[in-house]
């Protein structure tokens, strides 16, 4: 099995229901083992690229121990009932496959009050489904001594993580190569395949000269847009010398959806996709140009004038020099993400900033900049 290192399994603490302080303890109690008395709960997020992670358990008595101790962990599946009760939620046990423990057994020393530390591993992570929310409960099951209940059980809850936090607003706005001469591989493309996540406003198109909203591209040569004289502003159009478009090219307002525009100048074919699906049939275009964008006429959001904007927010944009297959759209995560060193990817703007007005191009450095301040606009993405 393939370890990644721990680093992009992000781990948020959750404030667990203390019924004292530790201080109180003390003063109440004699010398009772308590697990890590500051937390109960630890949520795990997975972000399907990490295989492993590794956690500590840690406990503690108030006062120094006059002799040495030992206590041993357990996992108890049927705490799992009690943490849904308890956080009003439906978490399922997290099968075997995904957990080891190495040693359970933790120890104190003469004098000491925290016991050795024993290793949590959760394991084959990426083989999780990401769409269930797991708990994974390990209690105290025997100890020398008394253990304080309601600080004897830890929490993992493993959930999937939100693969975007981020998006930008492009309304009355747009986006610019910001050294369009270093953009050399957006030139000369003779095959490509344009994708962009996307959430057209509800006012998407309203007051938009033409009737036109502009996802990328170069007025009068190779375009991309919405809407047009006699055709419908929500429905795309690939506009070069000879405009091409399907009545079924169509988006929704107010919806996330996952758009792909594939064109081949040797043949002349374009096809579009929303969601890996494709809508009608393959289009024809009589113009056999090749893509040429390495210029400052390339535009997000903008052609012929400012009033052709996108007014929805936008991530996930990538422009790629070769056609993908189906199977490439529709493979797990595609819509949230890819490897920045993909075949054939040559731009990919992700839009996550989430603050700021460049936009960094993951693949070839052809940075955006923005004509005014970008709106940044928080999301969790895929939705659940």
């Amino acid at each position: 099995m393939k370890t990644f290192k721990y680093l992009s399994i992000y781990t948020v603490l959750a404030t667990g229901v203390l019924v004292s302080s530790c201080n109180e303890d003390v003063e109440k109690i004699d010398n009772k083992i308590y697990v890590d008395g500051t937390t109960e709960v630890t949520s795990v997020l997975l972000d399907g690229e990490a295989e492993t992670a590794s956690y500590t358990l840690q406990a503690y008595i108030p006062q120094p121990t006059a002799q040495a101790l030992t206590m041993t962990y357990a996992v108890d599946p049927s705490l799992v009932k009690v943490y849904n009760e308890v956080y009003k939620t439906s978490t399922i046990m997290l099968p075997e496959e995904y957990y080891s423990i190495a040693d359970p057994v933790a120890e104190f020393e003469v004098g000491g009050v925290s016991a050795s530390p024993v290793s949590i591993v959760l394991q084959n992570l990426t083989a999780i489904d990401p769409d269930n929310v797991y708990c994974l409960p390990i209690t105290v099951a025997s100890a020398s001594i008394p253990v304080l209940a309601n600080k004897s059980t830890k929490y993992f809850v493993i959930r999937g993580a939100s693969l975007i936090n981020w998006t930008a607003n492009l309304n009355e706005n747009y986006l610019s190569l910001a050294s369009p001469s270093a953009a050399g591989k957006l030139g000369s493309m003779q095959r490509v395949t344009v994708e962009a996540l996307i959430r057209p406003g509800a006012n998407f198109s309203d007051g938009n000269d033409s009737g036109i909203s502009t996802l990328l591209g170069i007025e009068g040569k190779s375009l991309l847009r919405f809407g047009d004289a006699g055709v419908a502003s929500d429905q795309l159009q690939f506009a070069n010398s000879q405009n091409v478009t399907n009545s079924q090219w169509k988006i929704e307002k107010e919806k996330w959806q996952f758009i792909t525009f594939t064109y081949d100048s040797t043949n002349g074919q374009c096809a579009f996709f929303i969601d890996g699906v494709q809508k009608g049939e393959t289009q024809n275009s009589s113009n056999r140009s090749s893509v040429n964008w390495n210029s400052s006429e390339f535009y997000v959001g903008r052609s012929w004038n400012n009033n052709r904007d996108f007014s929805g927010d936008i991530c996930e944009v990538r422009v790629w020099n070769r056609i993908l297959a189906k199977e490439e759209l529709q493979a797990r995560n595609h819509f949230y993400k890819v490897a920045p060193d993909s075949e054939g990817l040559v731009a990919y703007w992700k839009m996550n900033e989430g603050s700021g007005n460049s936009l960094q191009d993951y693949a070839n450095g052809y940075d955006l900049k923005a004509n005014t301040n970008v709106i940044w606009v928080p999301v969790s993405l895929p939705e659940k």
